[in-house]
């Protein structure tokens, strides 16, 4: 039943001019599992909160494309991190932020 199996498989790679089955389990097996998406979703949407009021929208989008290259311990830190940051930005005086922001272009 197995070998079946192959035989079709491998009729259907060379008739459709698939890539072996091998090479799609390799490319499946290099994604990202269930804990990393949810921890980049997680500091992704912390970065867009922090990103709305950040002065320096590119240095957030340059954290934004590092994030995926990030080992998950990483990952938690980072998170761990833009959460401390978005309290402050949320209790923070609108003035004091304008103040800081002020400072950063000088």
């Amino acid at each position: 039943m197995l070998e079946r199996l192959a035989e079709t498989a491998k009729e259907a790679e060379r008739k459709f001019g698939l890539p072996p089955l091998s090479k799609f389990v390799e490319t499946i097996d290099k994604l990202p599992d269930e804990r990393r998406l949810k921890l980049i979703k997680e500091v992704l949407v912390k970065a867009e909160k922090v990103s709305q009021n950040a002065p320096e929208l590119d240095k957030v989008i340059g954290l934004i494309r590092e994030i995926n290259s990030l080992p998950i311990d990483k990952l938690d830190k980072v998170d761990k991190i833009l959460k401390r940051i978005e309290k402050i930005m949320k209790a923070a005086p609108e003035e004091l932020i304008s103040f800081l922001t002020s400072l950063g272009g000088e």
